[in-house]
């Protein structure tokens, strides 16, 4: 009981510490994606779009005018390499792109987006090769 009381406690002061770390960038990232692509179970056509931090564990999808725009999970990430510009990580199986992590520019830290149930099934079919995409923001 004890042990699990203290282990709790780490977890909740690691928590803690990484949302305050990667609470610090609430800038907003613009980004031109090339091809339609998925977040959590919601599809995107190619186009422009911004992404911003909404509230903790979520972030904000939507087209400059406002005329498409979703909210979706993300759990906060480290990378080892600090990048100039931002850059957003997607999984392509065959011709369907999943967005899976958005790297902050000037920082090392980023979010890994929650993988939904359309490409959880894409995934488990298991007869396409998974390769991964990277658009730079600008």
């Amino acid at each position: 009981m004890k042990k699990n009381v203290a282990l709790a406690v780490v977890m909740l002061m690691v928590l803690l510490t990484s949302a305050s770390m990667f609470g610090q960038y609430g800038g907003r990232m613009n980004v031109s994606v090339p091809f339609s692509f998925v977040i959590e179970n919601t599809q995107f056509q190619a186009g422009d779009y911004v992404i911003e931090k909404i509230a903790n564990g979520r972030l904000r999808i939507h087209t400059g005018d406002g005329s498409v725009s979703a909210s979706f999970l993300a759990i906060p990430t480290e990378g080892k390499q600090t990048s100039a510009t931002s850059r957003f990580v997607f999984r392509r199986y065959g011709s369907e792109y999943f967005l899976a992590k958005i790297w902050t520019p000037g920082q090392n830290t980023g979010w890994e987006v929650m993988q939904g149930k359309a490409e959880q099934e894409v995934a488990k079919r298991g007869n396409l090769r998974l390769e991964v995409a990277t658009v730079i923001g600008r």
